[in-house]
């Protein structure tokens, strides 16, 4: 087995596990009487031998036995009144990132070791084609050692919905998939595992998916498929597409007469390295697109002005790219939008104060720019808005200014604030106890001063607080004894002196990080105290 990449798979996991619904939906059993229609006995045979070419580490398949009726099976559903199997559910779950956990190495090295003995391994057994009335067929995100997809899937031609995703799959992929007429969705993508090298030498097969409404081929070798484009404009029914580290910057498709995409809601070209926005004339006539992921392409300049055509969109993600102009007027325009996702580029000028106007804004993230003056209080006015990312940024600002300039309704449910690394300065003040939503707050590497206010131990949903490298002086207030569902705390780096005493760590039964390196304070516990909490990470260096 492969280990897999780093943090940043785990971070975009998430967007690459949607589903499609299947029309019309079929009837299910799931329990029977007598009386009752069971699965039908050549059913029963092909997935017996099925199993018989499957590893099966954790003998997650043990319900398939001889003298049970299919239908009970586990991953198996079947028709209520015929019994003929439809669909076959036989994904694995893999450990999955969650921003708001602190997710310790050796806690995701167990989590991933778990996952890793439950994955199913071995061959595809070609009795799968007894199953005639088989609509969907979920193998993803288990280990298949590099073997090619089996091309005899192309000949079960009820499917409707195929997901292989993460399925350690390798070599060409078939054209014979393209004989899937009635397929709605189809995902060979996301490489979970480094072994995968699925690979095209065209996309011409993909005109034999009329019905196609879900493609995800994310990192799939397309650099060969010159026109992969103009492939996947034959495809009118598609409503998302996922060419996520595709390899597409190797051929500039050249213009089309026509973009057929009309129904076109989901696109991701993220991590393709394509570098000149022109290969995305097409991208601006999808008026109904809805989420647009353009990160990590290495683009330069201004951010696309033609982008302000997809009034529809509530998701646009440009993270890590070269944009170096200022954040254009016409974006805070985007009243639907609800994830904006600039950071790490090279933007400039300041934050207008029409930001405001993105009333449906979840997640803002500006991290990692040339932005400066300062945070403009209509920032508060976002009701809807939970997380905020303005780190790496030069906003020299006062934490209060900050503090003050949300305090308006996004106090109420926001989760997520970092400005670490941003050029602030200035006092904490009791204004912090006003956020008491907050999962994780990060303020390090500024130059904050002063205590920490006694109303830090309002925030009873803090999971994570960085305070490290500033200039925090005065002592520990006991109300840190409050925030039950810490699990990480940085606060060395600082000029914080006194005691602490067991109070302090009351009801921390949570905490798992503890960093308080380089400050002058000193712990004064009782000889026979036991910590409520456990470790796995301690740094109380000099």
């Amino acid at each position: 087995m492969m280990m897999m990449e780093g943090s940043l798979l785990r971070i975009t996991l998430t967007l690459l596990l949607s589903l499609v619904t299947i029309h019309p939906p079929p009837n299910f059993c799931t329990a029977h009487s007598d009386s009752e229609v069971r699965c039908i006995e050549s059913d029963r045979h092909a997935l017996l031998n099925f199993k018989h070419d499957l590893l099966d580490p954790s003998n997650r398949l043990a319900s398939w036995a001889s003298d049970m009726d299919c239908c009970d099976w586990v991953g198996v559903l079947c028709h209520n009144v015929t019994g003929h199997i439809l669909q076959l559910r036989l994904k694995s779950f893999p450990p999955l990132y969650d921003k708001f956990t602190i997710n310790d190495d050796a806690h995701w090295d167990a989590q991933y070791e778990a996952y890793e003995r439950s994955v199913f391994g071995g061959k595809i057994n070609p009795s799968l084609l007894d199953l005639k009335h088989l609509i969907y067929l979920d193998l993803s995100f288990n280990y298949f050692n590099g073997t090619q997809i089996p091309k005899f899937l192309g000949s079960m031609e009820s499917l409707r919905y195929l997901n292989l995703s993460s399925g350690g799959f390798g070599g060409l992929i078939p054209h014979q998939l393209g004989n899937l007429s009635n397929l709605q969705y189809l995902n060979l993508g996301f490489d979970y595992f480094e072994s995968n090298n699925l690979y095209v030498k065209n996309l011409q097969w993909l005109s034999g998916l009329p019905l196609l409404q879900h493609l995800d081929l994310s990192y799939v070798n397309l650099s060969q498929a010159s026109n992969w484009l103009q492939d996947i404009n034959k495809l009118p029914s598609l409503s998302e597409l996922r060419l996520s580290y595709c390899q597409l910057s190797r051929f500039i498709p050249p213009p089309i007469p026509s973009i057929n995409f009309s129904s076109l809601t989901t696109l991701d070209l993220s991590f393709n390295y394509l570098q000149n926005t022109s290969i995305l004339f097409w991208v601006f006539d999808l008026h109904n697109l809805v989420s647009l992921d353009l990160s990590q392409n290495q683009f330069q300049g201004p951010i696309p002005v033609h982008l302000q055509n997809l009034t529809s969109l509530r998701h646009l993600n440009l993270y890590d790219n070269s944009f170096n102009s200022s954040i254009p007027n016409w974006l805070y325009s985007f009243s639907h939008l609800e994830l904006l996702n600039l950071g790490f580029n090279n933007l400039q000028g300041t934050i207008s104060s029409a930001i405001e106007n993105l009333t449906s804004a979840i997640s803002i993230d500006l991290s990692g720019n040339e932005l400066e003056g300062k945070v403009p209080r209509s920032l508060g006015n976002l009701c809807n808005l939970r997380e905020i990312r303005l780190s790496l940024n030069k906003w020299s600002q006062e934490i209060s200014e900050i503090f003050e300039s949300l305090s308006g309704c996004v106090s109420n449910g926001l989760e997520l604030l970092e400005m670490d690394n941003a050029q602030l300065s200035g006092h904490l003040t009791d204004d912090l106890g006003q956020f008491k939503n907050l999962v994780i707050l990060s303020l390090g590497s500024n130059s904050i001063s002063g205590p920490i206010p006694w109303s830090i131990g309002n925030l009873s949903s803090l999971r994570s607080l960085d305070l490290e490298s500033n200039q925090i002086n005065g002592t520990l207030p006991q109300s840190f004894g409050q925030l039950s569902k810490l699990e990480s705390l940085y606060i060395g780096l600082n000029m914080l002196k006194g005691v602490v005493l067991e109070v302090h760590f009351a009801n921390l039964m949570r905490l798992k990080r503890l960093v308080a390196s380089q400050t002058q304070l000193t712990l004064e516990v009782s000889d026979n105290w036991t910590p409520p909490f456990q470790l796995n990470h301690l740094d109380l260096g000099s």
